[in-house]
């Protein structure tokens, strides 16, 4: 899965997640929500994600560098 957004993250933790009630998940869930409300920085929910992510042994490939130079194609 590829995660462009807080909202695609939203999902993911809400949807797709291999376990649920994790203090790093739920964390991350509510960033993603703030940041939809205009409240939280995309890198600070990002940061909560990774965290979730390695809470619940999901594997991460982050790629962060190469949006950037997709966006300068």
């Amino acid at each position: 899965m590829v995660l462009r957004s807080p909202q695609d993250a939203l999902y993911a933790l809400v949807s797709d997640w291999p376990i649920h009630g994790g203090v790093h998940q739920q964390r991350a869930i509510d960033f993603c929500r703030a940041w939809l409300a205009g409240r939280m920085p995309a890198e600070t929910v990002r940061q909560a994600f990774i965290l979730a992510a390695l809470e619940a042994g999901v594997p991460i490939d982050d790629h962060e560098g190469d949006a950037s130079r997709a966006d300068s194609r």
